[in-house]
C-alpha cells in the first residue's frame, strides 16, 4: 500500500473517531517541551517558563543556548537546547562546540537541526555525515538527541519517509518535525511519514517523535497524539512522544 493511500485510510479513521481513545490534557502536558526560543527573551520570561514547567510537570524546557545559564538542574524536567538552529547551516565544529558548552551549562537534551539545505540540494551524504557525528557525540555524553528534519520544506511524504529511514539507520532515536521558523510547521502527513519509517525499521521500540511547529490548540495536540498512538499501538509517553510548543500549555490548563 502506498504511503498516500495508507495515510488517507488512517486519517479517515482518526477524524471519524473510530476506535480512537481520548487522551487527557494531563497526558498531553506531560509530553510538552515547553519552549521559548526568542533571542531577546527577558529574564522574567525565562523564570516564568521554569515556574510553569515545574508546576505542570512538563517533559522538558527548551531554550536557546545563550539562556541555559538561567535554569537550575531539575531531576524531573529535562533541559533542552537547540543546535545548528534554525537554518541548519552552521559549521559542524561550531555545532560540536555548542553541544560541549550546553553540557557544561546543564543541558541533557539536544534539538539538532539536520543540515537540510545540503540534503535538499542533492548533497545528502554530507548532511547525513554531519548528522552521524552529532548522533555519536550525543550518545557518548548520554544526551537525548532530537533531530529536526524541517519537514515543511520537503516535497512529499515519500521524501520525509526516506530521510527518516536514513537517520534511523544511523542510530537516530528521536525525530522532530520542524524548527517552527518556516512557514509550514508540523502536519499530520509529515508525522505519519516519520512514524511509518519508525514502524518499518528494526528500531521501532526505541525511536520517538517530537511534533513541533504551529501546535497551538488542544485539538491539534490531540490529533497528533492520537495519530501517534494509533500507528505505534501504545499510549503516548514522554520517552517517545513530545510536543514542542510555547502557548499550548496555557490552553490545556484553561
Amino acid at each position: 500500500m502506498s504511503l498516500d493511500k495508507h495515510f488517507n485510510d488512517v486519517l479517515n479513521k482518526l477524524l471519524s473517531n473510530q476506535d480512537i481513545i481520548s487522551i487527557s490534557n494531563a497526558q498531553l502536558m506531560h509530553c510538552i517541551d515547553l519552549t521559548l526560543l526568542e533571542a531577546d527573551a527577558s529574564l522574567e520570561a525565562l523564570h516564568q517558563l521554569q515556574s510553569q514547567a515545574c508546576q505542570n510537570n512538563v517533559a522538558a524546557i527548551c531554550v536557546l543556548p545563550k539562556h541555559l545559564h538561567v535554569f537550575k538542574p531539575n531531576s524531573k524536567i529535562k533541559l533542552a537546547t537547540v543546535i545548528n538552529f534554525p537554518l541548519g547551516n552552521d559549521d559542524l565544529l561550531v555545532s560540536l562546540a555548542e553541544i560541549d558548552n550546553a553540557i557544561q551549562l546543564g543541558a541533557n537534551e539536544i534539538d539538532y537541526v539536520l543540515p537540510y539545505q545540503y540534503y535538499l540540494r542533492g548533497n545528502k551524504q554530507k548532511a547525513l555525515n554531519h548528522c552521524d557525528v552529532i548522533i555519536q557525540t550525543c550518545k557518548k555524553h548520554q544526551l537525548t538527541l532530537k533531530i529536526i528534519l524541517e519537514t515543511g520544506l520537503f516535497p512529499d511524504m515519500e521524501s520525509i519517509y526516506q530521510l527518516s529511514s536514513e537517520i534511523i539507520a544511523l542510530g537516530g532515536r528521536f525525530l522532530k518535525t520542524s524548527t517552527g521558523k518556516t512557514p509550514q510547521g508540523a502536519t499530520l502527513a509529515a508525522v505519519f511519514a516519520i512514524v511509518s519509517a519508525v514502524m518499518d525499521s528494526t528500531y521501532t521500540s526505541s525511536c520517538g517523535i517530537k511534533v513541533s511547529g504551529g501546535i497551538k490548540t488542544p485539538l491539534q495536540a490531540q490529533q497528533y497524539a492520537q495519530l501517534a498512538e494509533l500507528l505505534m499501538g501504545k499510549a503516548i509517553h514522554k520517552d517517545w512522544f513530545r510536543i514542542g510548543a510555547s502557548t499550548l500549555l496555557e490552553k490545556l490548563l484553561s
